[in-house]
């Protein structure tokens, strides 16, 4: 007799890790899972991903992919580091460790890239802009020891990426190697972490042409850089920042950028400038009296160099503050004032 049930064959749904079933031959509704979506190498944990076939790739040890080669993930597909470690390498340009799809994400891993000769148009993830990717609890880092100015590279390209959890990411370059570009980055309930750094300082920018969202979340960066280049904006909801950074905002004067305070704080250390480069930005302060926003920009050159503008706009709740240098500011109305006029300005007054 062809007993199904004794033969382990079982009507639950298998979609999210297996990667071929089996049929029963009296009751095709019930399977078995003849090829489970477990890696251990990197043919396999390539494969699976990009077979479309499995929702969820789990790796099972710590895996090494081959210099120069890469994966792409098919749509609705993620890979579950299961806490290993991938390594990866490579020394040609326009590398693209990972592509990413239409609802593909990473989580519970740990990636470790070297960059050696060259790293033009080196990316370590990309989408398409519309693409939304998902990352939870991953720590990358990248290090390049390529010297030529004119090489551009950058971790996290294009795309929408929705982050929770732990997202740590480490650059470590010579120059040129920026974290995130042309995306939009929503951290939810995520403790963040960014250090991008330079041998030659000033050119190892956190992100460039970005949108940023900050929600129930903490961010600590380091950055030989700027924190914002070309159009972009960083959101805080709710948040912490604590930013060390050569300069705040950097871009021409027809790019756009600005940071918005809700209910949240952030402070800036170690800033040369807030502005530069001709840019026209603006701060804005949007607390509660419960939860006051809190700026705080601990020290700086200058404020802008010569065609920059940098504006500071308060909502209208007057406990927010705006710390210059150990002095605090609380606002007297809603208004917007330039950064540098705050000491004279009928719309702010030192505490």
């Amino acid at each position: 007799d062809y007993d199904c049930e004794t033969l382990g064959f079982t009507e639950s749904d298998k979609s999210s890790w297996c990667a071929d079933l089996i049929e029963c031959e009296d009751n095709p509704k019930m399977t078995l899972c003849q090829k489970p979506c477990f890696a251990t190498n990197y043919e396999e944990l390539s494969t699976l991903a990009g077979s479309g076939k499995c929702k969820v790739v789990t790796m099972r040890n710590d895996i090494t992919i081959p210099q120069n080669q890469n994966i792409t993930l098919h749509a609705n597909t993620t890979i579950d580091g299961g806490g290993y470690t991938l390594t990866s390498s490579g020394d040609q340009k326009d590398l693209l460790l990972f592509s990413m799809n239409s609802n593909t994400g990473l989580k519970n891993l740990i990636l470790h890239h070297t960059q050696t000769g060259t790293q033009e148009g080196f990316a370590l993830l990309k989408a398409s802009n519309n693409d939304t990717v998902s990352l939870e609890n991953v720590d990358f880092a990248v290090t390049s020891n390529d010297t030529v100015e004119a090489h551009w590279a950058w971790a996290i390209r294009s795309g929408i990426y929705n982050v929770r959890g732990k997202f740590a990411l480490k650059l470590n370059s010579y120059l040129r190697l920026i974290a995130l570009q042309s995306n939009t980055m929503n951290f939810t309930d995520a403790q963040v972490s960014m250090t991008t750094k330079g041998v030659k300082e000033g050119y190892t920018d956190l992100a460039e042409g970005s949108t940023l969202s900050f929600t129930n979340s903490t961010l600590q960066a380091s950055v030989d850089g700027s924190v914002l280049t070309q159009t972009g904006s960083a959101t805080f909801i709710n948040s912490q920042a604590n930013v060390s950074a050569a300069a705040l905002f950097f871009g021409k004067s027809t790019e756009k950028q600005d940071i918005t305070l809700k209910e949240s704080s952030f402070t800036i250390r170690d800033a040369r400038y807030v502005s530069s480069y001709g840019i026209k930005v603006t701060l804005k302060l949007n607390g509660s009296n419960e939860h006051p926003s809190v700026l705080n920009i601990t020290s700086y050159t200058k404020v802008d160099v010569p065609d920059s503008e940098t504006h500071i706009e308060a909502a209208g709740n007057l406990t927010d503050s705006l710390i210059l240098k150990n002095v605090t500011y609380h606002p007297t109305q809603a208004a917007s004032t330039l950064l540098s006029e705050v000491p004279n300005s009928p719309n702010w007054e030192q505490k």
